[in-house]
């Protein structure tokens, strides 16, 4: 899969110029990453138990479904949802065994990545930690040059722990029918995928944020030419802060053809 993306607008905003954040402190919101496959027959339990945590803490989790290792490779006529971004991620995480979790790129008394087991009370514990940083985007679709841009803007409440963070933009999609081993249901040649990770609009390990001291905001505006093979009405935008390879502070989503957060 090619990448396109453009890097349009970078300035700094004043208080009085924000539209997307709040200035007052927040807590942690929980990005939950599912290493997954089509060939995995344990993760459609794994699927089951992110979307169960997703109900249950609305607004505070987003789930990334990231096809990467051997039970991700398809056999023909199966459907191919690796990319480079999510193999990549997929090698510099201990991940042992499919399906994995990584909440918030934090590291718990347990470990950094659990099996579907640890994943809720990763969750519910990463959502009560305090965040340094507010964030907020949004989204507008062209259906004729399918270019979709993204706002996101953040602001700081405190002093980032780490320094230089990072700003990761990318795109995800659900309802893709296709097949999936499932040990506990039957083998299903129409399942229904959700949340798989389809491209990466920053950096892999996204993009540098140098201004990251109480006070300062910033806003920066991505444009993405979407494949005609995506469809848009199923794409969300996910928008993650945090530091380099480690803690997210926080993550939002929004509708791909028009949303805000």
């Amino acid at each position: 899969m090619k990448k396109f993306f453009t890097l349009l607008f970078l300035a700094p905003l004043t208080v009085a110029g924000q539209s997307l954040v709040s200035n007052l402190p927040q807590n942690r919101t929980a990005l939950l990453e599912d290493f997954t496959g089509v060939n995995c027959g344990y993760c459609p339990d794994g699927h089951a138990i992110a979307h169960n945590i997703e109900l249950v803490h609305p607004g505070e989790v987003v789930v990334l479904g990231i096809h990467a290792g051997s039970f991700a490779n398809p056999s023909a006529g199966q459907p191919d949802f690796r990319t480079t971004w999510g193999t990549a991620i997929d090698a510099f995480f201990p991940i042992s065994g499919y399906p994995a979790g990584v909440v918030g790129r934090h590291t718990f008394p347990a470990g950094l990545a659990q099996g579907r087991g640890g994943w809720t009370d990763m969750v519910e514990e990463l959502i009560t930690y305090s965040s340094p940083v507010n964030l907020g985007m949004e989204s507008s679709f062209d259906p004729v040059s399918r270019d979709l841009t993204v706002n996101v803007e953040w602001f700081y409440t405190g002093d980032s722990p780490g320094g230089n963070d990072r700003i990761t933009v990318l795109l995800k999609e659900s309802h893709i029918i296709g097949w999936q081993t499932d040990y506990g249901n039957g083998n299903n040649a129409n399942y229904d995928h959700t949340h798989v990770f389809r491209a990466c609009f920053t950096e892999t390990w996204g993009d540098v944020v140098s201004n990251t001291t109480a006070g300062t905001s910033e806003t920066r505006t991505f444009t993405y030419n979407v494949p005609v093979g995506f469809d848009i009405a199923n794409c969300d935008v996910v928008a993650f802060l945090g530091e380099y390879q480690s803690d997210v502070y926080q993550v939002r989503e929004v509708d791909a053809d028009g949303g805000v957060t």
